[in-house]
């Protein structure tokens, strides 16, 4: 892997140079752009993107650094070959490369953290990708599964349209948005990696005191803690079992200022003015929550939210209701300024959904 890819935009001084990309919740690639550059300064170069959710970059650094990285899916390292067709994969040269590639990833890890690989490219039936996977459990011993494989290996076509075939491989053995502290898991719960990007727009302070509507399993407040420390960190949730899974994820995250409470979201008892920072995953109606529901409980959170939020507060919340959440944000305009819209693309049943993510201002 430390091949710069031939396509990129710049050209890096440092020979040592790695070519890496950032698979990311497609509309975020801005948020996972501008924590590279944070965290990596001259060590990173960001290039053009060819596809959205992808966003490629040569790094000279430790590669285990990647891994702490919270705004995106996942991290590959990526291999340029100047091949016709991927049967020139199993050429000794080539091959050769590739397990190199493999052995780099692996050594980042616990000797027992990678068991299995998989590999993802087109015509993975073929007699050609049947013979790789063989070569590859012979020289690895690492077994081959058709699904959730430790190892995931991707083959493709440059995405800039030059010849050959790129290789990746991603650099954990499962996504960097699979957190270590989600012990506890609810139907539709927040990517942790779109929660980061939410927390974010509210330039955290260590003075904020923050109030998570609606917390379910605490995503958002976890991820706000990572994010820095805060003067307040509490969440509201009335669901009795939503409740106790996000204390479990709140223990195992090590973040005991957060607490949780069960309160109703339509009376919360709190004095008026005395939150900085709003958070909320609403329910989207399909997963969770209804129509009829969402519109009770948008109404309540707005009007509530509006009560509680200092002048100047900021609520940044996600929904695919959108229709209905942009019609009451709309109503409640003498409480909100609508100030981004943050459209993103997420996997639902063999297709997609799209939510968005939008930051309102406290007027007053």
């Amino acid at each position: 892997m430390k091949q710069h890819h031939k396509g990129a935009v710049a050209q890096p001084a440092s020979q040592g140079y790695i070519t890496c990309e950032a698979e990311i919740i497609p509309g975020l690639e801005g948020f996972a752009a501008a924590e590279l550059r944070q965290r990596f300064r001259q060590r990173v170069v960001v290039e053009q993107g060819y596809k959205e959710g992808l966003v490629p970059f040569a790094y000279d650094g430790d590669l285990t650094a990647l891994l702490d990285l919270e705004t995106v899916l996942a991290i590959y390292g990526l291999r340029h070959f100047p091949i016709p067709r991927p049967l020139a994969l199993l050429g000794n040269t080539e091959f050769a490369i590739l397990l190199s590639m493999i052995e780099v990833v692996r050594e980042l890890h616990p000797a027992n953290a990678f068991q299995s690989f998989r590999i993802s490219a087109a015509g993975e039936a073929s007699t050609v990708m049947q013979r790789l996977r063989e070569r590859i459990v012979e020289s690895t011993g690492l077994a081959f599964v058709a699904s959730e494989g430790d190892l995931l290996i991707r083959l493709r076509r440059p995405l800039d349209g030059s010849p050959g075939w790129e290789v990746l491989i991603r650099l954990s053995p499962r996504p960097l948005s699979v957190r270590r502290w989600r012990v506890c898991n609810l139907p539709g719960a927040l990517n942790a990696s779109i929660a980061q990007a939410m927390v974010r727009l509210t330039q955290p302070n260590s003075d904020d005191a923050v109030l998570n509507i609606g917390s379910g399993s605490a995503t958002l407040l976890v991820e706000r803690l990572q994010a820095g420390a805060a003067r307040i960190a509490l969440g509201c949730e009335p669901d009795q079992e939503a409740l106790r899974c996000g204390e479990e994820n709140v223990r195992a995250s090590g973040h005991s200022m957060i607490s949780l409470v069960d309160w109703d979201v339509a009376n919360l008892p709190m004095p008026p003015a005395c939150v900085d920072v709003l958070l909320a995953d609403l329910p989207f109606g399909q997963l969770v929550g209804s129509t009829s529901e969402n519109d009770r409980l948008y109404r309540d959170v707005l009007r509530e939210g509006a009560r509680v939020a200092i002048g100047g507060a900021l609520f940044v919340a996600i929904t695919a209701d959108i229709r209905r959440w942009e019609h009451l944000v709309a109503d409640a305009a003498a409480d909100w300024t609508l100030d981004t819209v943050l459209p993103i693309k997420l996997p639902f049943g063999g297709g997609h959904i799209r939510p968005r993510i939008y930051l309102l201002r406290r007027k007053g």
